[in-house]
């Protein structure tokens, strides 16, 4: 695989293209094509079925010659899961957060909220929001 001096042996041509193609392809086409080509059948036998990069010929090429391969709906569905598979699933809301998380956030919200109404006047030094106060009196003189 490899010359005595450490690379690989091949013209740059091929190493590019090894390099360039994946290692596990999901395309449909390719699984089929190397159960062909596996099976010791040619891209010249494929042509007699049509074009070489319809799926539909490798499928032609592999049944003319009795050879089994997964339909297409069953690798559909192992390369993408459902989203939700014609169920609908309710969640309550203390399914989706544990109580002891509720608690803890809501204790440090309030804290926050006290310390930030106790430090107003000293982050206010432009008094943006000068403080209001307001006198009711009741009744008349």
């Amino acid at each position: 695989m490899t010359q005595s001096d450490g690379y690989p042996r091949g013209d740059a041509a091929t190493l590019n293209d090894a390099r360039q193609k994946p290692l596990v392809s999901r395309r449909r086409i390719e699984h089929l094509k190397q159960l062909a080509y596996d099976c010791g059948l040619t891209a010249e036998e494929a042509r007699k079925f049509g074009k070489l990069s319809a799926t539909k010929t490798w499928e032609a090429l592999l049944t003319s010659h009795g050879l089994e391969f997964e339909p297409k709906s069953e690798i559909i569905n192992d390369i993408v899961a459902p989203g939700n598979s014609g169920q609908t699933h309710s969640i309550n809301l203390l399914e989706w957060v544990n109580l002891s998380q509720l608690l803890a956030v809501s204790a440090a919200t309030a804290g926050l909220v006290i310390l930030l109404l106790n430090l107003w006047p000293r982050i206010n030094p432009l008094n943006l929001f000068p403080q209001i106060k307001i006198t009711i009196q009741v009744g008349t003189k």
